[in-house]
């Protein structure tokens, strides 16, 4: 198990704090890092060799329980082994408290806005950073890719208008919790990039499928965010849950979240939608798109991966 918490490169070992307290303790107090949470990143520590750097995000992390690095602290004395902190400089003072007669070494670069815990040997972190974006990267490509399952001849896909050779299926996903836990990680870093980038506020996430339902509510969990889970809307131009797009709502910036995107019919039923209510949905972020964002003008789409770039097994023409 302990495997499925981090990613190895060549300098490295990569993992991220809210994934420890995600698996020892669920989603009640993602903000927390405690015991249970700790006691699985001493064992990562153990795993780590001492010629490679183990780097941990603590994004989304605001506070410690007392006690919660105890052997944490234990894992780095007597080796030259060490943890470089990233998106946890807000921490630093709470780590030097818990350390308290701990023989470990806590240093903090303001420049590169890291903590260093353990060996001060100088490492080269824009290195680093560079391989765990690969290997996640990487990562991301092979998990869709395993959600594809090919067809013996052309099929017409459920939700949208379109032959395919084969059809990716996201509750692949959704169904393996380690990587169900990373992608959402994933897609919620993507999701803050949007929100920066465009410069957006009162927002609220909007999925219209079962499957979109599961990852804007994880989103919205993730992120602290509005979410609204509409039961459905699709090609098959059929609303079960109207009321859901309610008066509280006006002038809001709606964001849809959702799987796998091939013409976009959903997410314009979606904006249509939505204008009846005074909301606005501009923005979209999805698992992977058929198309190149640039094909879509009445909204900007975001995705974690092309489909095409991601499997070259994929084959699909418009249905007659």
């Amino acid at each position: 198990m302990i495997k499925k918490l981090y990613f190895e490169t060549t300098n490295a070992l990569v993992t991220r704090a809210q994934a420890l307290v995600w698996i020892a303790n669920g989603l009640s107090y993602l903000d927390l890092f405690e015991n249970s949470s700790g006691k699985l990143l001493s064992e990562i520590i153990d795993n780590c060799s001492e010629q490679k750097t183990l780097l941990i995000n603590f994004k989304g992390i605001v506070r410690f329980d007392d006690h919660c690095l105890d052997e944490v602290f234990n894992s780095l004395v007597g080796n030259t082994k060490q943890i470089v902190i990233i998106n946890g400089e807000h921490l630093h003072g709470d780590l030097i408290k818990l350390k308290k007669d701990k023989k470990v070494n806590i240093s903090h670069d303001s420049i590169k806005r890291t903590i260093t815990i353990g060996s001060s040997r100088v490492v080269d972190i824009d290195k680093i950073l560079r391989e765990r974006d690969e290997i996640v990267e990487s990562y991301i490509n092979e998990v869709l890719k395993s959600t594809y399952t090919e067809f013996d001849d052309f099929k017409r896909l459920c939700s949208t208008p379109f032959l395919a050779k084969g059809e990716f299926d996201s509750k692949k996903i959704i169904e393996s919790p380690y990587d169900f836990m990373w992608i959402s990680f994933y897609l919620s870093d993507k999701l803050a990039r949007i929100i920066e980038i465009e410069k957006l506020n009162e927002i609220v996430l909007v999925s219209a499928s079962l499957r979109g339902a599961v990852f804007s509510s994880i989103l919205g969990i993730l992120n602290d965010l509005d979410y609204l889970n509409i039961d459905h809307i699709g090609p098959i131009h059929k609303v079960y849950d109207i009321n859901s797009l309610e008066e509280k709502h006006r002038n809001k910036n709606y964001i849809f979240i959702g799987d796998f995107v091939f013409g976009g019919t959903e997410i314009k039923l979606t904006k249509a939608y939505s204008s009846f209510w005074g909301a606005k949905l501009n923005h979209a972020l999805v698992l992977g798109s058929l198309f190149d964002p640039d094909v879509f003008t009445d909204f900007k789409l975001y995705e974690l991966s092309i489909l095409n770039n991601i499997s070259s097994n994929t084959n699909y023409k418009l249905f007659k």
